[in-house]
């Protein structure tokens, strides 16, 4: 039987995002934790070096999840609400999850000694099966000096890291409610491409010791439902009529902060420039430019265009007044 092959690590959130994926959609396919040995045969099929990769039945190779999971909307269950609107705020939502929600994934996992070393040996050990604390301690060295020195590339830095776990925050609250309320997933009882960018970045840090002390104490359910979310093959459930609230809390969320970052990102890009700066979470960010975020922005804006009016105005009062980059 032809099936999908996918090839990741449990301690990456967008691996994490396209298994609990596939697992929804109920189609067929098998994973591999990636070893260093099977990273020899498997990265050169990619141009970018990132997981996870997958193969497809027809033996063509790929390694972004959103193009890829969009690429296969019409196999198995749907990922995407029927609805125009509720389609759109998926897209946004999977979005900010996958470039912005991250960021606090990132955040956490290097910028606290303790979450560093634990991260740090514990994706060396998958990594390294069998191969003994000689070789995986010294290798865990490296890729935690490596990632550290990253940080900054990407916008984790003492001065940014209040704004970034202000945000991180401000989402977990809006999820929470949605795992409380009526019903088990942000769009209704389907589990959607949303929820699939959420659980990534969340699974990976319910094991990170700072963020999963936070979470556990703070978001409880949240925390549970990333264990419900993990495998939704088994739950049938349609969308949901209208928009819950925890939903608009989030596209508020992007309004306020996601959007105007992608757009100092664009703006930058467009003139030139290495980095960027802008004030949102009560703060002052820098990072330096992203082109892959600028094409984010562009895909976003391409769908917006598409709505009609009525959904644009219903969609630009949850969003506020950052609705207005989506127009270009």
């Amino acid at each position: 039987m032809s099936h999908y092959e996918i090839y990741g690590a449990l301690g990456s959130p967008y691996s994490m995002k396209v298994r609990a994926a596939m697992r929804a959609k109920r189609l067929v396919h098998t994973w591999t934790g990636m070893t260093a040995e099977e990273r020899g045969h498997v990265m050169p099929n990619v141009k970018a070096p990132v997981i996870p990769v997958i193969r497809r039945p027809d033996g063509s190779w790929t390694n972004d999840s959103t193009p890829f999971l969009l690429s296969i909307e019409g196999e198995g269950r749907s990922l995407l609400p029927d609805d125009p609107v509720a389609r759109f705020a998926c897209l946004l939502l999977e979005d900010m999850a996958d470039e912005w929600f991250m960021k606090a994934m990132f955040h956490f996992r290097w910028a606290y000694a303790e979450d560093a070393e634990w991260c740090a040996n514990w994706l060396m050990f998958d990594s390294l099966p069998n191969a003994g604390l000689g070789a995986i301690e010294p290798a865990a060295a490296n890729i935690r000096e490596r990632q550290i020195s990253r940080m900054a590339l990407v916008g984790c830095t003492p001065q940014t890291s209040p704004l970034i776990e202000a945000s991180w925050r401000r989402a977990c609250h809006a999820l929470e409610a949605m795992a409380t309320g009526p019903t088990r997933f942000l769009f209704g009882n389907a589990f959607s491409l949303a929820d699939a960018a959420f659980y990534g970045q969340l699974k990976v840090m319910s094991y990170d010791p700072t963020p999963m002390a936070w979470l556990r104490r703070e978001t409880p359910y949240l925390y549970r439902w990333l264990d419900h979310a993990d495998d939704a093959s088994g739950m049938d459930g349609a969308w949901a009529e209208d928009i819950g609230a925890p939903v608009k809390t989030l596209l508020a969320l992007a309004g306020d902060t996601y959007l105007p970052f992608l757009k100092a990102n664009a703006d930058a890009a467009d003139a030139g420039k290495e980095a960027f700066g802008l004030m949102i979470e009560g703060g002052r960010y820098e990072q330096g430019v992203f082109k892959y975020q600028a094409k984010c922005l562009a895909s976003l804006r391409a769908a917006w265009s598409e709505l009609d009016v009525p959904a644009r105005a219903q969609l630009d009062a949850w969003i506020g007044p950052g609705a207005e980059i989506l127009n270009g």
